[in-house]
């Protein structure tokens, strides 16, 4: 009686109910269990707008907090864009069934919230709803910190109805599906889907040749999450991007990467600082290949265990990312290991649906204009006609940036058509410094700096080579200015939380041996 009366209120003040109002948010969820004293997860989707429970992916196999099965999936509601889901079950039996899982996209930060909602066993008032912190570490042992999507890479969802891109569903699907739909309309829970005929029907699945010549058809539930996460998940990349100190020194190359469409890392990259990087790339590529090969396997065994074989030759890309994500690791020091959507870990399987544009080109193009005017009108008239003039430009500006002292802070002069004449070339390095490198004594703490930036913890830079090291170490650019100065700054006290080695403390001693090492490489060049 007290919910009739008090939704009869908000009626006759002309409230609008909470949550229908565009941008229905973690806030909003939280106005509905007090406004309409919400103490059940059935209450909770009853309530929720129907812009929010018309648009859902359902899951038979679980591997979250939330189990599944066929004739009772796991709901994933994502809503008119995935900028806030809500997750549950429908079966007493399954884990998780008290709980409702939330994730909102936060757009300030351009970060993914996770929480958890726990209700009593018997429906009581939102007093007895409880509420998890942000981001509780039950939630980040999977999705990590800070928090990423995960949801299974383009085209193929092992576990989720619609498994295989526009494709027949498996008699497993047919039956689990047939299920569940059966259940559905007298369910406490599933009963208040919206739009359930969609998975009654099969061309939801599978389009037929008449609906697409129409242009009515929409993308499967499956890969039009996968479109909106991608999106939300590329803000939250260039935003990692460009908060790093070295951004604006290699925007241009980031931009040009982004969507493999400006040719190789080679063409932004100064010939001298390339021939220091080559070797680390190459060696960076490999590995990637391998962890998207295990990524392979391992996803070819979930499908056919779920019964979506078939499709799996498809279902990791040509590891588009990968000039980007060197620069990103070893330009701007930041990790790339949870960019991607894969269930595995350690992947970096990009792969998406076909889109008109690439979003994480157009977001990091959105940042960059806004330093750089001519950018933006470039790309707007970007065809071969006119002799690549986007991609010919933020090379040429790329290589201008790393190539200049005056480009260590990010601050360029007026572009050129070409490099200015005159100006100075990059420090050749020759195979006659090697064996001074070879002479200077070694000191024990620099294990330390190999034990992290040659297994994969730290951004690759070659410590055990002193020969290598010595080329880079007054070429290649960094936060600080070359590399030299970076590595004298994080040496230093000055760098605080982001001293060198991470988490240890070294002795004044150690520390001198350290820097009278560098200074050594350095001078010998």
């Amino acid at each position: 009686m007290r919910r009739s009366t008090l939704c009869l209120l908000l009626g006759l003040l002309g409230a609008a109910r909470p949550g229908q109002a565009a941008g229905f948010d973690f806030a909003s969820l939280q106005s509905l269990l007090s406004h309409q004293d919400i103490g059940s997860v059935e209450e909770l989707i009853a309530a929720l707008p129907a812009a929010q429970r018309n648009r859902y992916a359902l899951v038979f196999e679980s591997r979250s907090l939330q189990g599944a099965s066929p004739e009772n999936p796991r709901v994933i509601l994502y809503g008119p864009d995935a900028r806030f889901i809500v997750t549950f079950n429908g079966s007493p039996a399954q884990r998780g069934f008290r709980a409702v899982e939330t994730m909102e996209f936060d757009d300030a930060s351009k970060e993914f919230r996770l929480r958890e909602l726990l209700f009593p066993e018997r429906a009581a008032g939102p007093e007895k709803v409880v509420v998890s912190e942000v981001n509780p570490q039950r939630c980040t042992r999977c999705h990590g910190a800070p928090p990423r999507p995960v949801w299974d890479t383009f085209p193929l969802w092992p576990g989720a109805y619609g498994e295989r891109y526009r494709a027949t569903l498996s008699a497993r699907e047919r039956a689990g599906l047939a299920a569940f739909l059966a259940l559905q309309p007298t369910h406490p829970r599933y009963g208040e889907l919206l739009d359930v005929k969609r998975f009654a029907d099969p061309q939801t699945f599978r389009s037929s040749a008449l609906t697409q010549y129409a242009g009515i058809p929409a993308e499967p539930p499956n890969a039009e999450l996968s479109v909106y996460l991608g999106r939300l998940q590329s803000q939250s990349i260039a935003r990692q991007l460009v908060r790093q100190p070295a951004f604006d020194l290699y925007r241009y190359a980031l931009l040009g990467l982004a969507d493999n469409a400006c040719g190789r890392l080679a063409d932004f990259y100064p010939d001298s600082l390339w021939r220091t990087q080559r070797s680390g790339f190459e060696r960076f590529a490999r590995d990637s290949a391998a962890s998207n090969a295990r990524q392979a396997r391992l996803k070819a065994a979930r499908a056919a265990f779920s019964g979506a074989a078939g499709a799996v030759d498809r279902t990791t890309g040509d590891n588009a990312l990968v000039q980007l994500r060197f620069v990103a690791e070893s330009a701007l020091g930041i990790s790339t290991r949870s960019w991607t959507l894969a269930l595995e870990r350690g992947t970096y399987d990009f792969t998406m649906p076909p889109l008109p544009a690439q979003p994480l080109r157009e977001t990091l193009l959105a940042e960059v204009a806004t330093r750089d005017a001519t950018i933006r009108d470039l790309s707007l008239y970007w065809t071969s006609s006119d002799g690549d003039r986007y991609c010919s430009y933020l090379k040429r500006r790329s290589r201008t940036a790393l190539s200049s002292t005056d480009g260590a802070d990010g601050v360029l002069a007026p572009d050129a058509a070409a490099t200015p004449a005159g100006a100075a070339a990059a420090p050749t390095v020759t195979a006659a410094n090697a064996p001074a490198a070879a002479t200077i004594a070694r000191p024990a703490a620099l294990q330390l700096c190999v034990s992290c930036h040659e297994t994969g913890m730290a951004p690759p830079l070659p410590f055990s080579s002193p020969t290598q090291l010595m080329q880079q170490l007054r070429v290649r650019p960094s936060a600080h200015g070359t590399l030299i100065d970076e590595i004298r700054f994080r040496l230093s006290s000055a760098a605080g939380a982001q001293h060198m080695p991470l988490g240890l403390n070294l002795s004044d001693a150690e520390r001198e041996s350290l820097e009278a090492y560098f200074a050594g490489l350095a001078a010998a060049n």
